[in-house]
């Protein structure tokens, strides 16, 4: 029996001491014959007797420190549970948000073209000037957006779903998501078996911390 209920170091230099002949016979193992197969065998089962007393010993050392781990997680785990779901709904909203002003502005730039392209033809039969129109025209959407307590900054970036394995172009397999991921952010998002969606991921940074 080891009396060493609150002493870890104490308690592993104790099981050295008792084990220390079983140490020095583990160090270089030989097994050439008979006799040394069966002393192997008997420093084996010394060995993970040894295995199971230690772990034992860490677990009755470590119960206590484990119980009062998930107690305190248990407090904290409502509280952080609340601030999570609302960080998910501000995020989904925001990124509802981000995408409807990107289509919006897209929606802008194609309309504005199209005005273009007419009021050209239209001058080919009266021979008026069109100047091109400027793209500062378009509302740029700001990739970032500062608030009193920080920033948060809107990334561009896709969701990528495998939908039929087999359609899957041969480079790209296993399906590898990495590979499959890697040719998306080059541009090409049109790929055999794999639905691709645009989303905007948010980071933020509160004011004064980097």
């Amino acid at each position: 029996m080891i009396a060493t209920e609150n002493n870890p170091q104490m308690a592993v230099e104790e099981l050295q001491s008792q084990q220390e002949i079983l140490l020095r016979w583990l160090d270089k193992p030989v097994v050439t014959n008979e006799p040394e197969q069966k002393q192997a065998e008997e420093l084996l089962i010394s060995a993970r007797f040894a295995i199971k007393q230690a772990e034992e010993k860490r677990k009755e050392l470590t119960r206590p420190l484990d119980e009062s781990k998930k107690r305190i997680m248990d407090m904290f785990r409502p509280y952080l549970d609340r601030l999570n779901v609302g960080v998910t709904l501000l995020t989904r909203a925001l990124q509802q948000y981000h995408a409807k002003q990107v289509e919006e502005a897209e929606a802008a730039r194609l309309a504005q073209l199209a005005q273009q392209a007419a009021r050209i033809a239209e001058a080919k039969d009266t021979g008026e000037v069109i100047e091109p129109l400027s793209q500062a025209i378009t509302k740029a959407i700001p990739k970032s957006s500062r608030s009193n307590l920080g920033m948060v900054t809107y990334r561009e970036d896709y969701n990528i779903e495998i939908v039929n394995p087999n359609l899957v172009p041969r480079d790209l397999c296993e399906p590898s998501m990495i590979k499959i991921r890697a040719r998306v952010k080059s541009g090409i998002i049109d790929i055999p078996g794999v639905l691709v969606s645009k989303k905007y991921v948010e980071t933020t940074r509160l004011q004064g911390r980097k």
